[in-house]
C-alpha cells in the first residue's frame, strides 16, 4: 500500500464497546476504514470461518471502524491494482459521506459514480 501512496496504520488494536480486543491488519483511522488480509492457511476450516465471521462482526462494533474491506492473500500478490482501486474507492466514499453529512451511512455507491438519496422517514 505504501507504493500506492496509501498510509494506513498497521496491526491496530481496538476495543468493542463491550471491551473485546480486536487487532486489525490495517486501519485508515480518519476515514474509519479497516482492511483485513486473509490467507487460506489460517482461514481454511469451518471453525476458522466461524471465528472470522464473529470477529468481523466485532470489528464493526468498534467506533473507529465504520467500514471493513476483506482481501485474500491472492488479491494482495496477484491482483494488487484491483485491491488498491477498491481501497481508494472506499476511502473516497467515506470522505464524500463525511463532507456531505452522511457520516455513518453506507448508502454511497463507490466506484459507480452514483450516490443514492438518503431514505426519508414517512411520519405524516
Amino acid at each position: 500500500m505504501t507504493d500506492a501512496a496509501l498510509r494506513p496504520e498497521s496491526q491496530v488494536e481496538l476495543f468493542t464497546p463491550a471491551g473485546r480486543r480486536v487487532v486489525l491488519d490495517f486501519l485508515f483511522r480518519h476515514e474509519g476504514l479497516a482492511v483485513e488480509i486473509e490467507g487460506y492457511a489460517h482461514h481454511g476450516t469451518r471453525e476458522a470461518h466461524r471465528r472470522d465471521v464473529f470477529r468481523f462482526n466485532q470489528v464493526l462494533q468498534c467506533p473507529e471502524a465504520r467500514g471493513l474491506l476483506r482481501f485474500t492473500a491472492q488479491d494482495v500478490f496477484h491482483h494488487p491494482d484491483r485491491m488498491i482501486s477498491e481501497i481508494r474507492a472506499a476511502l473516497l466514499a467515506s470522505r464524500w459521506r463525511e463532507w456531505s453529512g452522511w457520516a455513518g451511512s453506507s448508502r454511497a455507491c463507490p466506484g459507480s459514480g452514483r450516490w443514492l438519496e438518503p431514505e426519508r422517514s414517512s411520519t405524516a
